[in-house]
């Protein structure tokens, strides 16, 4: 069963809020511990000879490995997303390619099975894109599908060019299979919220290493809020790319709207 991202109330959010809310979940604590709290953390290194020299060693080492997993999982939700819409795309082919072969089938068998891909199509890019963002399998999709198999099946080509026509038929069939397959698993990938743990962790760590520094109050807001700032763009960005169907920015979907368009079939009535 697939688990939902940690940041998922995120989608629901117009950009600007949510981004807004995001960076000062980050930004105002950091600046409110610089003035409040900073002292008392600093205290912890008062009388260490150049203890901001052997602070500075730490926190290049802590930001290195930090910055590593940011670009990991940034890296991670990138591929996922392109992973999505390039399922999409190989769907909308397949079905492309699947209208065109049962155009070629006699005109007795042909409306049930155009009649089939139109209802798919329509379910797909309507209410199923809704299932699709929650990373579900729709029913009423698999259910068309089964239709399909059966309709497909039942055709009894009656030559030789006829039965490599199905033949070609049954293959375009199994991509066009594959790739929904495909569609629905990317929808179920999200990052696991053991790391989401770890970086939320590290970005209040990073932070505590600011302000143990002995440097004035304004220094402190400047360097900690900047840093904080960065840190909630890029979780931010990485928290709405985690469920590539979901939100405004969710991909959309265009490209099997487009099929009977592209296609050149007449719709079924």
């Amino acid at each position: 069963m697939r688990h939902m991202p940690i940041l998922d109330w995120l989608h629901d959010l117009p950009f600007i809020l949510g981004l807004g809310v995001v960076c000062a979940a980050f930004v105002v604590p950091t600046l409110v511990g610089s003035y409040l709290l900073q002292p008392k953390v600093a205290q912890l290194l008062r009388g260490e000879r150049d203890a901001n020299t052997v602070l500075g060693f730490l926190l290049n080492a802590f930001a290195l490995y930090f910055g590593v997993l940011l670009a990991l999982l940034s890296i991670a939700v990138f591929e996922n997303h392109n992973k999505a819409e390039d399922a999409v795309v190989r769907e909308a082919a397949a079905i492309i390619k699947l209208y065109r072969d049962i155009n070629s089938y006699p005109a007795d068998s042909r409306p049930d099975l155009i009649g089939i891909m139109d209802r798919y199509v329509d379910e797909v890019t309507g209410p199923g894109w809704k299932i699709q963002a929650e990373g579900k399998a729709n029913p009423k999709e698999i259910v068309m599908l089964t239709e399909l198999h059966r309709a497909i099946g039942a055709f009894e080509p009656k030559d030789m060019a006829r039965s490599v026509r199905y033949a070609e038929t049954l293959r375009v069939l199994d991509d066009f299979v594959e790739a929904r397959r495909l569609r629905i698993s990317a929808g179920t990938s999200s990052i696991p919220r053991i790391m989401w743990f770890v970086v939320l962790v590290g970005a209040v760590m990073n932070v505590i290493v600011i302000w143990m520094f002995d440097l004035r109050p304004l220094t402190h807001a400047i360097i900690g809020g900047t840093l904080s700032l960065f840190i909630g763009l890029v979780i931010y960005m990485v928290a709405v790319l985690d469920a590539p169907f979901k939100g405004t920015y969710g991909i959309k979907p265009d490209a099997i709207a487009m099929v009977h368009q592209q296609s050149g079939m007449h719709r079924t009535k």
